[in-house]
Order: C-alpha cells, then structure tokens, then sequence
C-alpha cells in the first residue's frame, strides 16, 4: 500500500497505478483550489462514491464535448508538439496511454475535526475495495502516514539534513544517503533502548534529537568496542520525553531566509 501527499496526484499517476497488478494507493488530494473539479464540486459532508473522469489529450474533441460530458478533462499532449525546435531529450510525462482513457477511482471524503469546531476536511483518492476497506479505516490509513511527516522532520532538522555541504550532485546524494543510514542507525538503537516508561500522568518514549546527539559523540570517538555501544544504548535510554496523544498546535510558518554557502562549509 503506497500512502501519496498532495503534492503527487495526477490523472497520469492514477491511471499507472491503476494498471499496475497489486498496486494499492491512497492518495491525499486538495479539496478546494488545484484539486478535480468533482472533488470541488462536493459539499462539506462525508463522501464515499466511486468516479470516472474521461481524459483526452484532443483539444477538438475537449472543446466540441465539454458542456456535454460531464466528467471530460484535457490533459496536455504526449509530446510538445506546438514547440518548433524540442530536443530529443525532452519528454513530456504528463500522460502515458491512449489519446481516450477513462480513469476510475474512489473518493473519500471525512472530516478529521470534531464536531463544533472550524471545518477541516480531508479527500482521499484510492483503488482500495469499499467492503474491505470502510470509511472509518480509510480515516485510521490516512492517519498512518503521519509517521511519514514526522520522519522527514526528523531527517531534516535533528539529523541537520536541510542543508547541504555540497555542490555537485553526486556529492549531495551521498550526504542524503548519509544521513538516511545515521536515521536508521538512530532508529534501531531506539528500538534496542526502548521499555515501558510510565511515570505519573504521562507515558514516556526515547528522545530522538538527543539520541542523534549522543550518536554524534559515539562516532567522534572511533570505538567500536561492545562495551562502548553498551554505554551508548544506556545513554539513549537516558532522554525521555513525554507522549501526549491527541496533541496539536498551530501550524507557524515562516520564511525560510538564505543560509549562505560559506556558512555551511563553516558549520
């Protein structure tokens, strides 16, 4: 089951999903600007309908048929072709199949709020079977990939994989892959450390970022001794922090300002 952001639904990715043998997806879609017109279309109530979207890739047939089908959508063409010089390199990758495809999918529709408070809905687009799979565990799937969120935040900011010290791109890939093998290194020492932690009002878990700290340490040492890997598992174990289910603030955004190049090098 693959579990997709926003950021990657397309009728192009749909459809080779759909046709691909085995391959579950859910999908995270917009519901107001940038997402399907039929997804706009829908009210602020729960949905779970099945869709057919016909796609072209004819502008004639989209304009002569477009205020009679419904569900028509024009994608652009498989190839620039209102370019008058392309290079063979270029490739348009916005659509992979027939000039004429209906996309089928399922939409869900549920809020993720509790009642009272401002709206908040979210749409989910899947090939999962409706019987199988109700509305209420659609809500549980899309919960998962929440997991996903706070991995990359993990990369990014306790593993210091927002920046990069590199200029080549052959170099940049091997400090991402870098920092991939230390959050997996972090992770199953975690793993290893980890026991019930209950004291008082909360339950506690390993704290990530001063597990990557102590991580930084280990390696600044150059001993690969057990009985140095025995004291940092302990040294892990040491940081709790507290679980607090159902916790949420407000999202702050900011602007990300520059950090300079020789900075970095400096860091």
């Amino acid at each position: 089951l693959v579990l997709m952001d926003r950021g990657y639904i397309s009728f192009n990715l749909i459809e080779n999903c759909n046709r691909l043998k085995h391959c579950h997806y859910v999908m995270r879609s917009k519901s107001g600007d940038g997402a399907f017109k039929e997804i706009v279309a829908m009210s602020n109530h729960e949905y779970d309908i099945d869709l057919s979207c016909r796609v072209t890739s004819s502008h004639y047939y989209y304009v002569t048929h477009k205020d009679t089908e419904k569900f028509l959508h024009l994608i652009l063409h498989k190839k620039h072709h209102y370019k008058a010089v392309r290079s063979k390199n270029t490739r348009d990758q916005r659509w992979d199949f027939e000039d004429m495809c209906d996309v089928r999918f399922r939409v869900c529709k549920f809020r993720i709020n509790p009642p009272g408070s401002d709206d908040e809905w979210e749409v989910l687009i899947t090939n999962l079977d409706r019987n199988e799979y109700p509305l209420a565990r659609m809500k549980e799937i899309y919960h998962l990939r929440w997991g996903i969120e706070t991995s990359f935040r993990e990369l990014k900011y306790d593993l210091s994989g927002i920046q990069f010290h590199s200029k080549k791109d052959q170099f940049v890939y091997m400090e991402i892959y870098a920092h991939f093998a230390m959050y997996n290194a972090v992770s199953l020492s975690i793993i290893a450390s980890s026991k019930a932690y209950t004291q008082g009002k909360y339950q506690y878990r390993i704290d990530f970022k001063m597990a990557c700290c102590i991580w930084r340490r280990y390696f600044s040492i150059s001993d690969n001794s057990d009985k140095n890997f025995t004291q940092l598992l302990l040294d892990v174990a040491f940081y709790l922090t507290p679980i607090r289910p159902g916790r949420k603030d407000k999202r702050n955004l900011k602007v990300k300002l520059v950090v300079g190049f020789p900075y970095r090098l400096a860091a």
